[in-house]
């Protein structure tokens, strides 16, 4: 449990830091100061770097991230550029899962150690940002392309400088820093997959290749002005309605006919071609420039451009685990992604010691999607095995999908160095005991967008020519709602901001630094879905039916009242998918961290924060209530469950032994005991039913979830060699107390619903190793060519359960003590890499598995859904014949592994990835 508090708790927050300022200043006051110049150290990765105090680390400019792991007070792993350059991912997810205890579910959430992506948070350079997903408040981190990544960070032990909301860690996406030369890239890219070749494809529109959609799918404004005209009820009953004392329609003919004609504003264009699918294209461009007032003033800028676009066809197969054999969907799914980038950093700096910065960016990425799916279900219409009349049901739908992320961020450091000192003059020579002092402050402001403009799906029957056949005809479905048009958009605005002051006292064989700080954070999202079904249910539709969608639905039939067409409006809705949402998190902290004589460290503190949020369902669409949808006390009660409101302290404490020279150059040993907090996000407390757009399941939240308390237990053993070469081993502890789960709840043919719980308890555990080893030790056996390589890798060994008794009432699930959802109790990386020695060439075989893990949860008797491994090989080529060219070639998924989800021995889903061949080269001309 937390420390739990009460009015006082920011009293007892800076009590602790008034008080460690008076203990650590008492003792170091006393004593003489050390004023000798900074001694000269060893990097870990050779050569000499200015020393950087082990205390302060989180804020000293210009730290190779090797060098910053070993300072850093807790547990924590890196990637740099080096890196990520020579595995050749595209994006930060896909690089996140080369990580050592980190997995990556759905190409776009980190699991951190086993635990969800709700147990992890994400930050770009050190700020929250704003979700632009649909389902979940978690950042997805595909939107982060490679080309602005500088490093990576995942922090996994907790200190009280970051956000208490820590479970398995925190991910810091830190993009490029502006260089201290000019320079100018130019980077082109092309490439396909084996999964290529004909794919489908729609009439869209016209900017459709920038992820832009140019209005062809939106929600017509004649169908908007109509909603609030007739107070979102289509029903011709409802239109004959009086308005305002008119009478609108004379009779309920004329009422339907008005009802069609509102149809004729959907686009139903929505007929499917096959395409030979074009090559994957890149293009990037960098430019940046640093220029040199004087010796003490520079000012710099930096921009970043890049656009891509690459075509996929997915296969899909999906069973019912009731009936796999004849109930079960096969779906081709052809996906063009676009992605565009622009990113511009502004800065100056007055000598060492002070440093402001901005940076504003957009990150653009759209999925548009067209599918064709068959579907056979026994004893339905789409009965593939009837002996006497085998029909197939045949899915088509479109999904188009913009997801922006637009931020502006500020942020400073300010020292109090040798050149401030000697700025101020005598008069502040008083000041010379604090020297180093250091003051870092940021604002961010980011919004978050995703539009679904135009979510179509239509249904319709094919007859075969003998059971499991082929099919022999096409004809639209008979229904109300053989056509379904959804339409939803979301904003996520966040605000942040904050400060740390860092305070060094240092004396004789005793370094000591103090920190105090205070963090911000508000975020508003806003949430809206509505949702049409254009049918028919008469006799005569049949006799149309058998036609292409957009001729079946074209304006000649809809408006004739023959074929007895109808618009509804709000379909497969249960009035409550739209929700408004806010959240705010003050926290306020104090820290100290101590190192006695280079060989012990001690540091913690205490971190204050007081949450709020609350979520809000509302329906737009019933005029009748207020806007907000609360129209009476039980309305209001229920408004006042969704709010949750926390006031608590979370500690930590962190101990390291340092030992150079004990089996290496460099030697570490570090513990860590911490108390945190996960939080339901504003989705899972919202008392909205929400339609997930790649399952179709609704997802409905749960207003009465409570927080869940975290206890962390964490040690590690780190060995650096100068060399370059590493070695670590880890272990880990953590307990949850009051976990949320998703879990399934009722369902039907058509329709699975999941729901949000509180299960008692959940724990999880494992060990970490970590290595790099050059292999010129072999040199004297093999040769002088052994010296080009190294070989490097990690690997996860973890197990986790929960335990979900009775009392949550969710009673039909089959395995109430199991482990947690998407935990693998493995996880493998292998890299072994060339460079040669007259670095012209390189070259890299990457290797990564994730263990079977629970996709979901079985209930009513079936076990659980486990996705089984995944042996991902990929293989990089790098050639640079001259300083300023580079060729690199590519190849992903060398072992062509599928994406399988087995249940009781049955493959239940199974979707091809492809193998991908990719081609770039890159100019660079960087000032020499």
């Amino acid at each position: 449990m937390v420390i739990s508090t009460s009015l006082n708790s920011r009293r007892i927050c800076w009590a602790f830091c008034a008080g460690a300022v008076c203990l650590l200043a008492s003792v170091v006051l006393g004593q003489e100061f050390d004023e000798d110049e900074p001694e000269q150290v060893v990097s870990p990765v050779g050569g000499n770097v200015e020393e950087v105090r082990v205390v302060g680390q989180n804020n000293e400019p210009d730290i190779d991230v090797e060098t910053e792991r070993i300072i850093k007070d807790v547990t924590a792993d890196f990637l740099d550029s080096e890196f990520i350059d020579r595995v050749g991912d595209s994006d930060a997810g896909a690089l996140l899962r080369r990580m050592v205890g980190l997995t990556l579910v759905d190409g776009k959430f980190v699991y951190v150690r086993g635990l969800g992506e709700r147990y992890s948070s994400a930050q770009l350079n050190g700020s929250t940002i704003p979700s632009p997903d649909i389902t979940r408040n978690i950042v997805p981190l595909d939107i982060f392309p490679a080309e602005i990544i500088d490093s990576l960070a995942v922090q996994k032990g907790y200190a009280p400088d970051a956000s208490a909301s820590f479970g398995g860690g925190n991910v810091d996406i830190r993009t490029k820093k502006i260089p201290e030369t000019g320079l100018f890239k130019i980077g082109l890219k092309t490439g396909s997959n084996s999964e290529g070749g004909d794919g489908w494809t729609y009439d869209g529109g016209s900017d459709d290749r920038w992820g832009v959609d140019d209005g062809t799918r939106a929600l017509s404004n004649e169908i908007a002005r109509a909603i609030d005209q007739y107070e979102g009820n289509f029903s011709p009953v409802n239109l004959l309605q009086p308005r305002e004392g008119d009478f609108p329609f004379t009779s309920l003919s004329e009422a339907r006919q008005a009802n069609r004609q509102l149809a004729t504003f959907l686009n139903r264009n929505v007929d499917l071609d096959e395409k030979e699918l074009p090559y994957d294209i890149e293009g990037s461009v960098m430019g940046a420039y640093r220029h040199y007032v004087n010796d003490d003033l520079d000012v710099g800028f930096m921009a970043i451009g890049s656009y891509s676009t690459d075509w996929r066809n997915y296969e899909r197969l999906n069973r019912r685990i009731s009936n796999p054999d004849t109930d079960f969907s096969q779906t081709i799914r052809t996906t063009e992604e676009a992605n565009v980038v622009g990113s511009v950093n502004l800065g100056i700096r007055l000598t060492h010691d002070h440093e402001i910065g901005s940076i504003s960016m957009l990150l653009r990425n759209t999925e548009d999607d067209a599918s064709s799916a068959r579907t056979c279900s026994q004893g339905q219409f789409n009965d593939c095995f009837d002996d006497s009349n085998p029909t197939q049901g045949r899915v088509t739908s479109l999904r188009f999908e913009q997801r922006e992320l637009i931020l502006h961020q500020f942020g400073g450091r300010h020292e109090l160095g040798l050149a401030t000192l000697q700025y101020l003059g005598s008069d502040w020579e008083f000041l010379e005991f604090i020297e180093g002092t250091q003051f870092v402050w940021y604002y961010t402001d980011a919004l978050a967008k995703t539009d679904l403009p135009h979510e179509v799906r239509i249904s319709g029957r094919e007859s075969l020519d003998s059971p499991n056949g082929q099919p022999i005809d096409y004809g639209v479905r008979s229904s109300g709602t053989a056509a379904k048009f959804r339409y939803s958009k979301l904003t996520d605005e966040v605000l942040t901001y904050g400060f740390d002051l860092v305070v060094p006292l240092v004396q004789n064989g005793i370094e000591a630094e103090l920190s105090v700080g205070y963090d911000y954070l508000q975020k508003d999202r806003d949430y809206k879905q509505t949702s049409f079904g254009l049918g028919s249910t008469s006799p005569t539709f049949r006799t149309i039916s058998e036609a292409q969608p957009s001729e079946v639905f074209s304006d000649r039939n809809v408006m004739n009242p023959d074929y007895g067409f109808l618009l509804l409006l709000g379909v497969g809705e249960f009035g409550s998918e739209s929700y408004k949402a806010f959240s705010r998190n003050e926290a306020t902290y104090g820290k100290f961290d101590l190192l006695f004589h280079q060989t012990w460290r001690l540091s913690g503190g205490l971190r204050q924060e007081f949450f709020k949020q609350f979520s809000l369902p509302y329906d737009y669409l019933e005029y009748q209530l207020s806007p907000i949808g609360i129209n009476s006390d039980e309305d209001a009660g229920r408004f006042a469950e969704t709010i949750m409101e926390t006031d608590d302290v979370y500690p930590a404490l962190a101990f390291t032994y340092i030992n150079p020279g004990f089996w290496a150059n460099e030697f570490q040993f570090r513990a860590g005991w911490s108390e945190t907090v996960a939080r339901p996000d504003i989705r899972e407390m919202s008392e909205s039913t929400f339609i997930d757009p790649i399952t179709e399941a609704r997802v409905r939240g749960n207003s009465e979830l409570s927080v869940s308390d975290i206890t962390n237990l964490d040690m590690r053993l780190e060995w650096f060699w100068y060399s370059g070469d590493t070695f670590t081993v880890s272990a880990f502890h953590k307990d949850i107390a009051n976990p949320i789960e998703t879990v399934q709840g009722g369902a039907t043919e058509d329709n699975i619903r999941f729901n949000f719980i509180n299960a008692e308890h959940a724990s999880v555990y494992g060990t970490e190793v970590e290595f790099r080893k050059g292999l010129g030790f072999l040199a004297s056996r093999v040769g002088d060519w052994a010296e080009t390589l190294y070989v490097a890798g990690n690997t996860t060994l973890s197990d986790s359960e929960i335990f979900i008794p009775p009392s949550a009432g969710v009673g039909n699930i089959t395995n109430e003590k199991r482990r947690l959802t998407q935990h693998s109790q493995y996880v493998v990386n292998l890299q072994i890499a060339y460079d040669s020695f007259d670095a012209k060439t390189a070259a890299g075989l990457i290797y990564n598995v994730v263990g079977e893990r629970i996709y979901f949860a079985g209930v009513d008797g079936f076990d659980d859904g486990f996705e089984q491994p995944f042996h991902s090989l990929d293989f990089v080529f790098s050639y640079y014949p001259t300083e300023r060219l580079s060729f690199k070639f590519r190849t992903r998924n060398i072992l062509g592994s599928s994406v399988v989800i087995e249940q009781d021995g049955t493959e239940i889903i199974k979707q091809e990835v492809g193998t991908s061949v990719l081609f770039n080269v890159k100019w660079d001309f960087t000032q020499q």
